[in-house]
Parts: C-alpha cells; structure tokens; sequence
C-alpha cells in the first residue's frame, strides 16, 4: 500500500508550495482575496511603479463593485482606504484624486449610491494640499467633495417629488 503514501507526499509537497505562494514576496499584483493587503505590500516592495500599482487596484475595486452587492461594496472600502492612506504616505495624491472623482462622477449612472454612501460615512474624500503638498484641492475643497452630491440628490428628490405644473417646477429654479 505505498500507493497511498506516495499521494500524500504530494498533497504535502503542493501545501507547502502554496504556503510559500501566499507570503509577502510572492505578491507580484493586486489580487482578489485581499487586495488593500497586496497594495500595501505592493507598494512598500517598490517593485512596480507607484502608478501601476494604483491601477491595479481600481481595477480591483471596480470588478468588486460591478457585482453591485453589498458584501463586495464592503471589501471596497479597505481598499480606498489604504489607496487613500498610501497616496498620503508615498506624497502623491493624483491617482487617488483622479479615480476618487472619477468614482463619484459614475455614482448615479451605475446605480452604486449605497456604496457612495459608504464612503462618506468614513470620510474617504480628496487628499488636500494639507496632507500633499502637490494636490490642488484646499480642505474646504475635500470637505465639499463629499456633501456636493448630498445636496444634488435632494434637488433631484423634490423635483421628482413635485407632481405640480410647470410653473411650480420653473419657481424651484
């Protein structure tokens, strides 16, 4: 019966395999199980471009929020989050601003306000010139970024809600 020995020397051969593929130096991209963790890792390796790293990870970000289930919209958040956090400490704010306004811009048009909603009840807004000296957002810039569609969505609430003529639409103006 070395039949079956020989079948487990090789299972053990292949956890070992995996096990070495999960540590830290393994990690040559922005993977779907823990993305913000391989971002970090990604990042303090220094082996790929600051700017190709980022591109992983919105390209992550944005596969995980085309499922538009509140499980993935959860995942996310760490994601933009260490993005965020990454962008302050590398000091380049560019990447982050662009997607994250890019991100807002798609909110209506993709259905994803309750993910949107996520992310300003953790304040994940612009980076300001405070926390990068190359951005060229002020704070009251990045503080704006996150009430601004607030304040759309309830215009658009009330015109909607307004079942009155034309008159009454033109007086709301």
């Amino acid at each position: 019966t070395e039949e079956p020995d020989a079948k487990k020397a090789k299972v053990d051969e292949e956890e070992d395999f995996n096990l070495a593929d999960i540590t830290e130096g393994s990690i040559t991209q922005v993977g779907s199980v823990d993305p913000a963790r391989d971002f970090r890792t990604l990042i303090r390796q220094k082996s790929l471009p600051f700017g190709e790293v980022c591109q992983q990870l919105t390209g992550r970000i944005e596969q995980l929020l085309g499922n538009k289930n509140m499980n993935y919209y959860i995942k996310c958040i760490p994601c933009i989050q260490t993005f965020r956090e990454q962008s302050v400490q590398v000091g380049n704010a560019d990447h982050y601003n662009s997607y994250i306004q890019s991100l807002k811009t798609s909110i209506p048009v993709r259905g994803l306000q309750e993910f949107w909603d996520m992310l300003v009840q953790d304040a994940l807004t612009l980076i300001n010139k405070d926390e990068v000296e190359g951005s060229t957002f002020s704070s009251h810039d990045a503080k704006q970024f996150l009430t601004a569609g607030e304040k759309k969505e309830e215009v658009v609430a009330a015109v909607v809600d307004d079942t009155g003529d034309v008159d009454d639409l033109l007086d709301m103006m």
